[in-house]
């Protein structure tokens, strides 16, 4: 969905594209200062690897952990363009509240009270991922972003130039997101498809790329706290007579883990989760 009228700031959505633009164009040694280390996800470069020969994504991340402060790895925060630290930091808090506020509101569209999922994000994670996709003369042969759904609650997505390239998978056929004006691109992610058994489905989708220019993004990702259990919301299966519990339950750190180690891959990821139906 696209969600207009989130009161959300111009000047700190325009602070934000503005950093990220002059962060991207800063040459690459400087850029490199703030690389991934090994091993880790936080930083400059690349997600998902899994092997030293498989094809990467054609793209340029930068990949941190906003909320909640106290796990921000700020070594890691571009400290050029001078603005970057103070309009990631608005950028965070202010799209935080908008996550939370559309929770509470889908919480209320299941029939449920309106803390029963915000209440698991306090403390939350919220990591954002800021992403330029050069322009390729050969746009047919790479991929800017892989196949795949958000192993998350919600996604944010800030188109922060003109050039469109999400596309989103539904009934077998790809279909380009138009941003509208002003608006977030909101995608369902895994732990909401999980939690709420299926009511809410995660979208599978990709970036593809423009032949002549570049296109730059950012995703907020929004995810329980770390130390809460992912499973089907109990409120809901129980109401629901005969109704099968259709995904297994999992700590969350453990999600985590097994997210970021499998190759992006459609939504194979969320697949392995199902459990067998009993439902004869």
């Amino acid at each position: 969905m696209q969600l207009i009228n989130h009161n959300v700031p111009d000047d700190v959505v325009e602070g934000m594209k503005a950093s990220l633009q002059e962060f991207f164009q800063l040459p690459a040694e400087t850029k490199r200062r703030f690389a991934q280390q090994q091993g880790r996800l936080e930083g400059y470069g690349q997600l998902f690897v899994v092997s030293e020969d498989q094809k990467l994504d054609w793209a340029d991340m930068l990949f941190l952990y906003a909320q909640p402060p106290e796990i921000r790895k700020t070594k890691l925060w571009p400290d050029q363009p001078a603005t970057f630290r103070a309009a990631l930091d608005r950028y965070s808090c202010a799209v935080k509240e908008v996550a939370d506020s559309l929770l509470a509101t889908m919480s209320e569209n299941l029939g449920l009270k309106r803390e029963v999922i915000a209440d698991r994000c306090i403390g939350g994670l919220q990591s954002i991922r800021m992403n330029l996709y050069p322009p390729c003369a050969q746009a047919d042969k790479v991929v800017g972003l892989s196949p795949h759904s958000d192993a998350d609650l919600l996604t944010l997505v800030l188109q922060v130039n003109h050039v469109q390239g999400l596309q989103i998978k539904r009934n077998g056929s790809w279909f380009a997101v138009k941003p509208v004006e002003g608006a977030f691109v909101v995608n369902v992610g895994d732990i909401f498809e999980i939690l709420t058994n299926g009511r809410y489905r995660s979208i599978e989708h990709r970036v593809v790329v423009d032949p002549k220019e570049e296109r730059l993004s950012v995703a907020a990702f929004h995810s329980p706290n770390t130390r809460a259990t992912i499973g089907p919301l109990k409120e809901l299966v129980a109401r629901a007579d005969g109704e099968d519990v259709a995904y297994a339950t999992v700590e969350h750190e453990r999600l985590r883990e097994l997210f970021f180690a499998t190759k992006l891959e459609g939504k194979s990821f969320l697949e392995r989760m199902k459990l067998p139906s009993t439902t004869s």
